[in-house]
């Protein structure tokens, strides 16, 4: 039974109390993570929370991610969702879960999992290849695969916001479902997609990013930032949390001049889903 719908306050709160014990987690097994995207944003702009929203997302490289996958998979206090732990995940990065908390999508056939809830984003950092031809290919490749998985997971090719658009794309867009449904379904494309992953090592990489976003220039980083000794402890809602060294490097190559706030109209949050109380 659901019950009351939470308040933004009561949602940030859930997600930070999920970032410090991960955080916990981290520490106690040497694992290197960063807080990422808005959350690192958030703690350097506003030491917290971008006001308006309620995102944390953190990643790893690719070694220390798998490990903390393991650790947390079988956790008595949060759920996880990954492509590791569930046979249909929609996502290429992994989410944490709080189980008191239900998560109620506002698409149609969104193929959120059953567990959903207020949750934390989890990415795995890889390498990519150092020659910029190599990497816009890499990038085409592992798109690729993703929607191939993507339009093999039931109707999720259909998803929207409107019923009726949902029934339009089913129709408009069956012919894309069904030409990768002929080369394979979605565990073929979801196989693909974990396995090419893994094909340049971060240790031996130059450059490195989350997959699904390298197809973004700004989204492809030197190596050595996410190295041992490139991070530090920062502050985030009055507790400390780990960050890389380099983030004002990163956040002006992947927001601009990230110290300005955005026109009042663009402060609110764009989310597709509401939160409530179990």
């Amino acid at each position: 039974m659901i019950n009351q719908k939470m308040s933004l306050d009561e949602i940030k709160q859930t997600a930070l109390n999920m970032l410090i014990y991960v955080d916990n987690i981290c520490q106690k097994h040497n694992l290197r993570y960063s807080i990422y995207y808005g959350t690192l944003l958030g703690a350097v702009r506003h030491e917290g929370f971008i006001p308006w929203d309620d995102d944390i997302d953190i990643i790893l490289p690719r070694r220390d991610y798998i490990r903390l996958l393991h650790l947390l998979e079988n956790d008595k206090n949060y759920k996880l969702a990954s492509s590791l732990n569930k046979s249909q995940y929609r996502y290429t990065f992994s989410k944490l879960f709080d189980p008191r908390t239900k998560l109620i999508s506002k698409q149609t056939f969104d193929y959120e999992d059953s567990d959903s809830g207020v949750f934390i984003d989890i990415f795995p950092l890889d390498g990519i290849p150092d020659k910029t031809e190599e990497q816009h290919e890499f990038a085409i490749e592992m798109d690729s695969y993703k929607q191939g998985f993507m339009n093999t997971l039931g109707f999720l090719y259909a998803r929207s916001y409107s019923g009726i658009r949902s029934a339009i794309k089913l129709i408009l867009k069956y012919p894309i479902h069904k030409k990768y449904g002929k080369q394979g379904n979605y565990r073929y494309w979801r196989n693909l997609y974990e396995q090419n992953s893994l094909r340049y090592p971060f240790e031996k990489s130059n450059f490195c990013g989350h997959l699904e976003f390298i197809k973004y220039d700004k989204a492809i980083y030197p190596t050595d930032w996410f190295c041992e000794d490139n991070f530090e402890r920062i502050d985030f809602e009055g507790h400390k949390v780990c960050a890389i060294k380099n983030a004002d490097i990163f956040l002006k190559q992947y927001f601009g001049d990230y110290m300005t706030l955005p026109p009042k109209d663009e402060q609110i949050s764009n989310h597709s889903y509401d939160f409530y109380w179990k």
